[in-house]
């Protein structure tokens, strides 16, 4: 476990297969269930994922109903009227049907709610499937592109495909599911938002040109042999985008995921002294924590990276939040390490106001970039500084772990007094943790020991 881990900020959510590929990831609720209340919030926590999912097949549909009957519009009504009525009458019947499967159970428990709610997240999912399939081959057959299909190798179609916006929007469905992230009420959370959308309405070109070869920042996965993505991330890892193509008469585009976290998205207000760039890196910042430490999607790696990019935007000017949150989290093993005279630089951004700052710079003085946290302090006396600070400045933790190196001797002689005197001071501060290492001391001594001074 890594000595620097990253601090808990203000609404931050600590924690893929294609976007297509329609798989459900369980979350926390459904980790380690041994009581019916924990049963109960995972059976909602599947049943809200199963309606996120179904609402967005009906979506879907709804849209190769308009795209593909464009001509008749009409048509095109009745056909959606028709769906909209079916879809109306099975919700009823599926949450009839899930009030009698769950008859077992006495009602009003949290076995019968589980149950409820495990069987509409079941139908549910069965339902999007059966969505999925109405009107599937709308716009994907040989009139997509309006002329011949240049070529069934996705090596040779994805130059053709990205050359210019023409190409792009023939060789696009005209249902395209569009994945994008959208900020919440608490600042600095973002979530992903999936919806369905009309392919020709969006802004074309989608894609910079990929010209033959391999392309820097380009990277092509084969999902299996009828769907292919690639991953855009010549934009840097703040502005990823990963185009999901799918092989049915031809190659066609069939769904976008926008891993940036536009303005809008974002608050103005800061509580902070930060330029208004420095605020909106620090938001996202926040925003792809959030997102990678769901580990979840498969830019998990990306999404940390873009984090400690943007915590280096955010602390341009000294910020002491942004700047321990780079510093810990270039040391957290989750991103990129940074260079020790960086690090040690955050870290005494940080260190100025801030005990948090303070711990940190001398965790990194005894340790280094050494995240393991083993061997003896490299540097005792800056240790024995920053702590002293961070103590000052009201953090009884501080004062523990100066105790802990008293004793231990890892500042170059242990002083049994004076570590016992650190525990104590913790102690008078509350902190019950130095009342607890002050027992253990006393009882780990054969002669009656009296405290020093901590500092």
């Amino acid at each position: 476990m890594s000595k620097y881990l990253i601090p808990v900020l203000p609404a931050v959510l600590i924690g893929g297969l294609s976007l297509l590929g329609g798989h459900a990831f369980a979350d926390d609720a459904c980790a380690d269930i041994t009581t019916n209340s924990q049963r109960e919030r995972c059976s909602v926590s599947a049943k809200v994922a199963a309606d996120k999912q179904l609402n967005t097949s009906y979506q879907e549909l709804m849209v190769r109903l308009e795209g593909g009957y464009q001509t008749d519009p009409v048509l095109a009504a009745s056909q959606k009227a028709t769906v909209q009525e079916a879809q109306r009458a099975w919700i009823k019947l599926r949450d009839t049907d899930c009030q009698v499967d769950a008859l077992e159970a006495e009602r009003g428990s949290s076995a019968h709610v589980a149950a409820v709610n495990n069987c509409i997240a079941s139908m549910s999912r069965d339902r999007s499937v059966f969505l999925d399939n109405i009107a599937s081959d709308i716009g994907s057959g040989p009139t997509i592109g309006r002329g011949s299909c240049p070529t069934q190798d996705f090596a040779q179609f994805l130059p053709a495909f990205s050359a210019n916006a023409e190409s792009q929007k023939r060789l696009t469905a005209q249902a395209v599911k569009l994945l994008v992230l959208k900020g919440t009420s608490d600042i600095g959370r973002i979530v992903t938002h999936v919806t369905a959308v009309v392919g020709r309405e969006m802004a074309f070109p989608l894609m910079a040109a990929v010209p033959d070869g391999k392309v820097e920042g380009i990277e092509v996965e084969k999902v299996d042999d009828r769907h292919v993505d690639v991953v855009d991330k010549r934009a840097g890892n703040s502005n990823i985008k990963i185009f999901n193509f799918s092989r049915k008469a031809c190659w066609t585009l069939e769904g976008v995921e926008d891993w940036s976290i536009p303005e809008k998205e974002l608050s103005v207000a800061s509580t902070r002294s930060l330029s208004r760039e420095e605020n909106f890196c620090s938001q996202r910042a926040q925003g792809f924590i959030s997102l990678g430490g769901l580990e979840q999607y498969r830019l998990t790696v990306e999404l940390f990276e873009a984090a400690l990019e943007n915590y280096l935007c955010a602390a341009a000017s000294g910020d002491p939040i942004s700047s321990e949150s780079a510093a810990r989290l270039s040391l957290s093993g989750m991103a990129p390490q940074l260079e020790y005279s960086k690090v040690e630089a955050l870290f005494k951004a940080a260190a100025l106001n801030s005990p948090g700052g303070a711990e940190g710079l001398a965790s990194f003085y005894c340790f280094g970039n050494e995240t393991a946290g083993s061997g003896p302090c490299q540097r005792p006396i800056d240790v024995e500084k920053e702590l002293i600070r961070a103590g000052s400045m009201g953090s009884a933790h501080a004062i523990v772990a100066l105790g802990d190196y008293w004793k231990s001797g890892d500042l170059g002689e242990k002083d049994i007094p004076r570590a016992l005197a650190c525990y104590q001071l913790a102690a008078d501060k509350g902190y019950e943790s130095g009342l607890d290492a002050a027992k253990r001391l006393r009882s780990e001594v054969i002669e009656p020991i009296a405290p020093s001074k901590c500092y």
